[in-house]
């Protein structure tokens, strides 16, 4: 699959089911189940986050022909999702330019058990591979934010720089100076948003004096009612996919027509 720098619904299909495939492997090993990675895929790593002492799965390395996908995976709930965030900065000690992101999002990617740490075993692998096709990055909400840290770490210390992110119902992960760092290495990066999902709104741009602002590039789409009793169904990453698959429809329509 080629790189293009304009937006693909049919890659951000195929990235929003590889984000998905992150919450069957944590449903399926606290099932105590054998988790496979999706049809046409070669798992290659997992990696895990930490509670209270145990590891559990945090997301997966997958590859295809040449490709490589780095799929990261974010929180069941909108409950969840408040107990991942600490709306708190920290500095990024990865950039030797000054810039701060989110603490909570961060101390996820890092991991202080360097044994489990995502980060580490992402960049591992990596620097020992030599990847010949495309690097492809998604997650859904905390999924995306790691997989735009994760994104940069790899341009500043790894030989690839031309990479490919989609990720969907992302909350802001940094401060405006790490934006425009990240917005400066020019990826391939696309945000997918419902103007209706609460999460991309968070943490506010200016949250309790920290600083924050969005990564480009924003894809808007447009379902739910934006109600409270209505957050977590506009949250939902079945519902953006549903929404992706009808404007696919409608393309292939309009096509059609001409």
């Amino acid at each position: 699959m080629t790189s293009s720098k304009k937006f693909d619904i049919n890659l951000a299909l195929e990235l929003a089911h590889l984000s998905a495939a992150t919450y069957a492997q944590y449903v399926d090993y606290i099932k105590g189940k054998k988790w496979t990675v999706p049809e046409g895929y070669k798992l290659e790593i997992t990696f895990q986050t930490t509670h209270e002492g145990d590891p559990y799965p945090l997301g997966f390395i997958a590859s295809k022909g040449g490709d490589i996908y780095i799929s990261w995976r974010g929180v069941l709930t909108i409950e969840e999702w408040f107990e991942a965030i600490d709306f708190e900065q920290e500095d990024c000690a990865y950039l030797t330019e000054g810039s701060k992101v989110e603490s909570g999002f961060y101390q996820v990617y890092t991991l202080a058990e360097k044994i489990f740490s995502p980060q580490v075993k992402v960049l591992n692998f990596l620097k020992e591979r030599q990847i010949k096709g495309n690097i492809y990055l998604t997650g859904h909400s905390l999924g995306g934010a790691l997989a735009v840290l994760n994104a940069l770490d790899i341009v500043k210390h790894t030989e690839y720089q031309d990479l490919i992110l989609y990720s969907f119902a992302a909350p802001r992960t940094g401060s405006p100076e790490y934006a425009a760092i990240y917005n400066n290495a020019n990826l391939n990066s696309w945000r997918v948003v419902n103007v209706n999902d609460e999460v991309p709104k968070l943490p506010l741009k200016n949250t309790l004096g920290c600083y924050y602002q969005h990564v480009n590039q924003e894809f808007s789409i447009t379902f739910g009612s934006g109600c409270i009793e209505d957050w977590a169904e506009d949250h939902l990453l079945p519902n953006y996919i549903s929404q992706l698959e009808k404007m696919k429809e409608g393309l292939c329509a309009n096509t059609n027509e001409e």
